[in-house]
C-alpha cells in the first residue's frame, strides 16, 4: 500500500542494481541481501523517523495534496528541510 505504480519499476531496479535484494522465482519475489539488511538496520537505528511506513504514507498524502493544488510544495520542502536539519541529516 505504499508508493506509486509509476515509481515501482524504478525502485525495484535501484534495489537490484545496488545489490540490496535479489529477485527469485517466476513472480520475482525480492529477497534482501546482507548489504540491504545492513543499510536498513543502519537507517532504522539512526533515523527511525524517516524510514517508518507511517512517515512514508504521510509524505505520499502530502504529495497528493501538492498535486491537487491544496498546499504549496515550497512550504512542504521548508518543513522537510527543517526536519532533516533537526535530525542532523542536513546542515
Amino acid at each position: 500500500g505504499l508508493g506509486r505504480p509509476s515509481t515501482y519499476a524504478k525502485m525495484i531496479s535501484t534495489l537490484l542494481k545496488r545489490r540490496y535484494v535479489i529477485s527469485v522465482g517466476k513472480r520475482g519475489y525480492l529477497i534482501p541481501l546482507k548489504r540491504g539488511i545492513k543499510v536498513y538496520d543502519f537507517l532504522s537505528q539512526n533515523f527511525p523517523e524517516l524510514v517508518s511506513e507511517e512517515r512514508t504514507r504521510e509524505l505520499l498524502r502530502t504529495m497528493d495534496k501538492i498535486e491537487e493544488g491544496l498546499i504549496d510544495y515550497q512550504e512542504v520542502l521548508q518543513v522537510l528541510k527543517k526536519d532533516l536539519t533537526k535530525l542532523k541529516v542536513l546542515k
